[in-house]
């Protein structure tokens, strides 16, 4: 087996997925990322982490070629990386393909890595595939002006709380519609828009090379801007632990690109909230319906009309309704997707979704 061919499998093996597909786009993808030495190595880290010394003992290669080449890897995004306090040195890990190494590749991607990506993120057993397995990868956060003033909303249900709850704050431009700018297909939505946090420790992007570090100000205001631009808040489905808002649009990301094209796409993100219509403030103007990403909304006699199979309960479009007709309310259906603990839960439940066992890499 070549190198290209174990670590992809590798890779699909961890509950977040890497599917093959026919055409072999997949191992083009990481022949762009990994020189073949590169993905040999990478397909024997551990998800947890080695510090160098055990990755030496374990491998049986010399600690200064090593060192050498995972130096290297950590600067191309290839692997993870962090410093141990518990074991008094830097770690090494495998990375999952998304979310991961696709969103280190941001300095990197050209033209041609743009492409092949397309390719991929394209075929119908591509990232489509990633997209309908359980849990579901997204959770939507609604916009706060669009929620029912009668409903009680979680702080974790809210962009401002979650924002104003970290010690760090920085933003990053949105890689997915680089890649899309890079093969001639960009869209008009604002490209850096991508908000990285960190709850529990100070400066913590002072030496991200991709996340340029900003204040909580700052941060809050991204939001707005991406509200006004009717993007949509997306974060990991889990319940604690969350590190990023993106503000996500279906013509780009490869995330919600995949759930749009779904016939039921509420049933592949996790939202607690589902659009409302007052009939007797709604005049049928027809500016949520352009506002819309999902086609969720409809005006076929005067009066707009929401499918609730497909909205996601973003509420974007509530805020340019000049009559102030549309309204979020909480959705208690029992079978909305479920939320993991954390993303131990999260990669546990999926693993058994997916039918893989991670425990090797682990």
């Amino acid at each position: 087996m070549n190198p290209y061919e174990k670590l992809a499998k590798v890779l699909d093996t961890i509950p977040n997925g890497f599917p093959p597909v026919e055409d072999g786009s997949h191992l083009r993808v990481l022949e762009w990322i990994f020189k073949p030495e590169e993905a040999e190595l990478a397909s024997q880290l551990k998800l947890s982490g080695e510090t160098l010394d055990e990755i030496s003992v374990r491998l049986n290669r010399p600690k200064e070629e090593l060192e050498k080449t995972l130096e290297l890897m950590r600067e191309k995004g290839q692997i993870n990386s962090w410093v141990s306090k518990s074991a008094g040195a830097r770690k090494y890990g495998l990375l999952p393909f998304a979310v991961g190494i696709y969103e280190e590749q941001l300095n990197r991607m050209d033209a041609e890595f743009a492409q092949i990506l397309e390719q991929y993120f394209s075929h119908k057993n591509g990232f489509r595939k990633l997209v309908e397995t359980r849990p579901v990868i997204f959770q939507v956060i609604p916009v706060n002006q669009s929620v029912s003033t009668e409903l009680e909303i979680h702080s974790l249900e809210k962009a401002e709380a979650i924002i104003e709850s970290s010690a760090s704050w920085g933003v990053r431009d949105c890689i997915c519609r680089k890649q899309k700018d890079l093969i001639g297909e960009g869209c008009d939505y604002p490209r850096e828009v991508c908000i990285a946090f960190a709850p529990n420790k100070e400066n913590a992007f002072d030496d991200d090379e991709l996340t340029k570090p900003i204040t909580k100000e700052e941060a809050l205001r991204l939001l707005r801007v991406a509200e006004e631009a009717g993007l949509i808040h997306c974060t990991y489905n889990v319940q604690s632990g969350r590190t990023f808002i993106c503000n996500c649009c279906t013509c780009c990301c490869g995330i919600l690109r995949g759930v749009e094209k779904l016939e039921n796409p509420r049933e592949y993100i996790k939202t607690d909230f589902i659009m409302t219509v007052n009939v007797d403030l709604c005049t049928g103007c027809e500016s949520c319906v352009d506002r819309c990403q999902f086609d969720a909304l409809s005006v076929p006699e005067d009066v707009c009309v929401v499918d609730t199979k497909r909205c996601i309960g973003c509420g974007v479009c509530a805020i340019v309704c000049p009559e102030g007709a549309l309204e979020l309310v909480r959705d208690e259906s029992p079978d909305r997707p479920e939320q993991p603990a954390n993303q131990l839960d999260w990669m546990t439940k999926r693993a058994m979704s997916r039918g893989v066992d991670p425990s090797d890499i682990m």
